[in-house]
């Protein structure tokens, strides 16, 4: 994934920050690998923004973002290819420094009290081990409070029949880092509007995964704010490079990515529509890129192939390609482009313990 440089947060991404907080469309998560948490306004909401604070509250779920004392906090405005969802994804990532980002780091079960919002509710911290990131379940049935309290002082992550029996109770979950929060209320495993994924097996390998986060930064809460793509339900829109907004922020924010990408875009471009000897020199350029190259020729071939403005012979060069070097989630493009953003595409997300 391409490296970006975070900057000072700013009034110009608070204000889109407030902005997608009042849109149905917009997803916001909180992510670490092995643990997320995403959370999306919808219809039945009730949102408070303020000058340094943002929540939003559904049926499904909650979600809060304190902006204040914004000297220690960042912002990073990127895109990658890397993850197989989606064609591409397109965030801001709001950072701290992990030093003034850190929690409570349980790694083990550990019950904290009773939660005041909701009567006769027991709050668990679940012990990921997360130095930024604090996952709680907040109990009201008494038979799992009783296991739970049997098990506390243990690392329940490496025990699947207590894993079993929190799915089936399915409790509310709670992801909070030093800035934001997400609560969900939805039952475990649904995937429309708020929801979390939970992977023991992730956690427990300390399995990796690309971000443009520096190593020494913690995300505390990232977003499409635009959602210009696909929206929080999976449905696809017609899109042009030329009409995204996220684009414009990325000509600011990420000025020298955005810059060699648009070189990147134009030299692809001129190869595709030279013909099919001239597209075997992009995939041979792919394979003899570095990591970063190789994600930014990934957005680069996903983003032609999604263009509403681009020849349809052009978008499908960009797709063979891509298929050929076995680059993104190629039915996911290949949705975006049949549909041309006019019928919903169902994404199979990685199956979720909790």
């Amino acid at each position: 994934m391409m490296n970006a440089l975070p900057v000072r947060l700013d009034e110009q991404i608070k204000d889109v920050l407030r902005s997608a907080a009042v849109r149905s469309d917009v997803t916001w998560a909180i992510v670490r690998d092995g643990a997320v948490a995403e959370f999306s306004v919808g219809s039945l909401n009730d949102v408070r923004i303020s000058m340094d604070r943002i929540s939003a509250e559904n049926e499904h779920g909650a979600m809060s973002l304190d902006m204040g004392s914004n000297g220690n906090m960042y912002a990073i405005v990127a895109e990658s290819a890397e993850y197989r969802c989606t064609p591409w994804t397109q965030c801001i990532y709001l950072c701290m420094y992990r030093d003034e980002a850190r929690m409570n780091s349980r790694g083990v079960l550990t019950y904290v009290g009773k939660y005041d919002d909701y009567c006769c509710s027991s709050i668990w911290d679940m012990g990921i081990g997360d130095d930024t990131l604090d996952v709680y379940i907040i109990v009201k049935d008494d038979d799992l409070n009783s296991i739970l309290r049997e098990m506390e002082g243990k690392n329940i992550l490496k025990e699947q029949s207590i894993l079993d029996k929190i799915v089936k109770a399915s409790p509310y979950r709670l992801f909070m880092t030093k800035k934001a929060s997400i609560l969900v209320k939805q039952r475990i495993g649904s995937v429309d509007g708020a929801h979390t994924h939970l992977m023991p097996d992730v956690i427990l390998n300390g399995i990796r995964y690309p971000t443009p986060v520096p190593e020494q930064m913690s995300c505390i809460v990232q977003v499409d704010p635009f959602a210009s793509l696909i929206d929080c339900n999976g449905n696809y829109r017609a899109w042009s490079v030329e009409d995204d907004p996220f684009q414009m922020l990325l000509q600011k924010y990420n000025k020298g990515y955005a810059e060699e990408k648009q070189r990147l875009r134009d030299n692809v471009l001129d190869m595709l529509m030279r013909g099919s000897d001239y597209a075997d020199h992009v995939e041979l350029m792919y394979k003899r890129a570095d990591a970063n190259s190789k994600d930014m020729l990934r957005v680069v071939l996903a983003q032609i192939a999604c263009d509403s403005r681009v020849e349809q012979t052009i978008r499908m060069s960009s797709v063979k390609i891509l298929t050929r070097v076995g680059a993104v989630n190629l039915p996911a493009v290949i949705s975006c482009i049949r549909t041309n953003g006019s019928s919903p595409l169902s994404i199979k997300k990685q199956a979720s313990t909790i």
